[in-house]
């Protein structure tokens, strides 16, 4: 599958950047608005920008993760996800191009949270902040949206039965990372509205 036609799947999957709707506020007591930033960069096709969580820090040790946080007040959601991108990856809003967002839902967490799809200049400098960020990484885009490489896994969550998918993978430095949780299943959500046949 050429670049073009992967990047086009990417952009029918997506609702508009703009939010008209309120679907990114808080729909519970307690919870908070966030964003995340599914960051796409083009090498030799399209890669997916990750990072990885120090082991050190208090939640989510370890985590693979995509670079976001909570909303601070008087910032719209997408300012958030670039503002939260470049305090974690230091990869400037100037550099990146949103094309568009994938449904807000409410995390395990206490958090509303609105992923944006975004494309990062090939030429932007990636530098992960050391206390948020043990390491950036990347995976193609065409591993992550192949369901061969969905590893389903069920688990009893809150008095119910969930399904979830993994993604291990393997990456040409040796090392072996797990993408799990709700950075998967935000790529399962991509991979579900744009790429499942």
């Amino acid at each position: 599958m050429s670049s073009d036609i992967i990047l086009n799947k990417v952009k029918q999957a997506l609702l508009p950047v703009e939010i008209s709707d309120d679907t990114d506020e808080v729909k519970r007591e307690g919870q908070r608005r966030a964003a995340v930033l599914f960051p796409l960069v083009k090498r030799v096709g399209w890669h997916v920008i990750l990072t990885q969580r120090p082991e050190t820090m208090p939640s989510h040790a370890g985590q693979i993760a995509f670079p976001g946080g909570k909303a601070e007040g008087g910032e719209t959601i997408a300012q958030t996800a670039l503002r939260e991108t470049q305090e974690e990856i230091g990869v400037k809003a100037r550099d990146i191009k949103l094309l568009g967002r994938l449904p807000s839902f409410n995390a395990v967490s206490e958090y509303r949270v609105t992923p944006f799809v975004g494309i990062v200049s090939p030429s932007a400098e990636i530098i992960p902040d050391p206390r948020e960020v043990e390491s950036a990484f990347e995976v193609p885009l065409s591993f992550l949206m192949n369901s061969d490489n969905h590893v389903r896994r069920e688990v009893f969550f809150d008095g119910q039965d969930h399904v979830l998918f993994d993604m291990p993978y393997d990456g040409p430095d040796g090392r072996h990372r797990n993408i799990w949780g709700m950075t998967a299943m935000t790529i399962y959500r991509l991979w579900q509205r744009g790429f499942d046949a």
